[in-house]
């Protein structure tokens, strides 16, 4: 059963069995207050999500470069494959947090699938970027759909389990904000590291000119540490929360119907502010699908940027994950999450579009000037850490919808919420890399081209489209969460119900 604690902690008492099954193991559950999560286990625990950030910066910006420019796969081939594997992985999303969240094992609901996911996952993502040689074209577009469908398997095997582990470690609502910002903290610290890494090191243009980017065997080294790295993020953020096992809720016993599956499923879903945050967020994914989809293609050959002013952009990341770190706390528990939102989405499509549209216009002097590069790394600071915040505001709106469903349902079913989140996002992300790929083919983009080589009407025809498709689903997307109902009040309220729920619980069993 459910105890409550002085300190507002949900805790358990159990005699049942801790896996399906009567034969499974036990685990021991504690009733004692769980030991806090201060800011240094908190950083731990958040330093899985590097692998997260890893994988999703890899290969927004080199993967399609990659595939398309240096091994000669057609820009909609790996556009396509992109798009299709990040709906099955979409798909793949609910599963796993529905198994994580009814799972009764003696490591609990959540350990098992992150410990699972180290190995596999690490190993599948190096094989991306090292393809056997001599492949055909057919062949080499199935080994990417092999190693990219294995690498986002198993990265929903850690990151579902993981995420959905927050919310049960910290309740109180500003406190979990902070929670969330750390974990994104290392999700973007993650993407930037590595990237820098890739190009000052494996990517590095070389003394003839600036050819870093087309290099295959730099790849292939980089997709060796970044692997051996995932995994061992993994492991360290895993085994940091392994002692918190006893405090951890088991889910209430499952009769193993499918129909009771499926109606418990439905129940939690059935929630309108749930419908229009994802909405808004799958709108939002779609935006930043266009944006990594292009962002290299940009900074290539619109910019023509090379490798080390490539490296100084990256390193701008750094900066804008801890202003981040540092703002978002205190700006949503002074605004609200959903204002905040709102705010970010205005400032994220100024940010965006506001260098090129000035390049579009005229106003700008050539590439290679220090103005140029100044204006970027000004955009990709201000872009990164609008861009971290929101991410910071849906992930804890997603969170605070936890207590609400647990109101109607009786069920925590924070991987079910984030899994069925995930999984539009992951799809219309998806959609924004192949919509990417597509105009690229349209605009007349040669493959294997260098910088300079492209039409300067193809440039100009990439720039109005990009700024287009940034307003539009940005403008849909603060529509779409305009009707979002969880607020710091409604939040408390479902807060205070539970533990008055738990309380009439544990006075009938006395």
């Amino acid at each position: 059963m459910v105890q409550l604690h002085p300190r507002g902690e949900f805790s358990h008492r159990s005699e049942a069995t801790t896996a399906l099954g009567a034969d499974a193991p036990k685990r021991i559950l504690r009733t004692d207050a769980p030991p806090p999560l201060r800011f240094g286990g908190m950083s731990l625990y958040a330093l899985g999500s590097m692998s997260n950030g890893i994988k999703n910066r890899s290969l927004s910006a080199f993967l399609l470069l990659y595939y398309n420019q240096v091994l000669g796969l057609p820009a909609p081939m790996v556009g396509a494959i992109i798009m299709v594997l990040l709906a099955i992985d979409g798909l793949l999303d609910p599963l796993v947090g529905i198994a994580s969240d009814n799972a009764r094992t003696r490591w609990g609901r959540r350990h098992p699938f992150m410990y699972a996911a180290a190995l596999p996952y690490g190993i599948c993502f190096a094989l991306i970027w090292n393809p056997p040689a001599g492949l055909s074209e057919t062949g080499l577009a199935i080994f990417l759909t092999a190693t990219l469908f294995g690498t986002r398997v198993f990265d929903t095997f850690f990151e579902v389990p993981s995420s959905a582990l927050g919310p049960e470690l910290i309740e109180d609502y500003d406190r979990r904000t902070t929670l969330i910002t750390v974990r994104y903290f290392f999700t973007f610290l993650g993407g930037v590291l590595l990237t820098f890494v890739a190009y000052r090191v494996f990517l590095r243009d070389s003394s003839a000119g600036a050819d870093g980017l087309f290099n295959a065997e730099g790849y292939g080294r980089y997709g060796l540490l970044a692997g051996a790295l995932i995994t061992l993020v993994i492991l360290i953020a895993t085994r940091s929360t392994h002692h918190r096992i006893p405090w951890l809720r088991d889910p209430p016993p499952w009769s193993g119907s499918p129909l009771r599956l499926l109606k418990d499923t439905f129940a939690t879903l059935k929630d309108r502010s749930f419908w229009v945050l994802t909405s808004s967020g799958t709108f939002a994914a779609t935006a930043g699908g266009v944006l990594s989809g292009l962002s290299t293609y940009f900074n290539v050959y619109f910019w023509e940027l090379g490798t080390l002013e490539l490296s100084y952009l990256v390193t701008t990341g750094l900066v804008a994950s801890l202003a981040a770190l540092v703002v978002a706390p205190p700006l949503f528990a002074k605004i609200g999450k959903k204002t905040g939102a709102i705010l970010l989405f205005i400032a994220a499509f100024l940010a965006n579009a506001t260098p090129v549209t000035l390049r579009l216009l005229g106003l700008l002097p050539e590439n290679g000037t220090s103005l140029i590069l100044w204006l970027l790394v000004s955009e990709a600071l201000l872009s990164g850490a609008i861009g971290l915040m929101l991410n910071i505001a849906f992930s804890s709106m997603v969170a605070d919808l936890t207590e609400d469903a647990e109101l109607r349902t009786g069920r925590r079913s924070e991987g079910l919420l984030i899994s069925a989140d995930n999984f539009l996002k992951k799809a219309t992300s998806g959609f924004g890399v192949f919509i990417s790929s597509v105009v690229i083919s349209l605009v007349g983009f040669p493959e294997k081209a260098r910088p300079g080589e492209v039409p300067e009407a193809a440039l100009r025809e990439l720039g109005m489209f990009f700024i287009a498709a940034l307003g539009v689903i940005y403008l849909i997307s603060i529509l779409c969460l305009l009707g979002f109902r969880i607020d710091r009040t409604a939040h408390l309220k479902n807060v205070e119900a539970l533990k008055a729920k738990a309380s009439a619980s544990e006075d009938v069993t006395r």
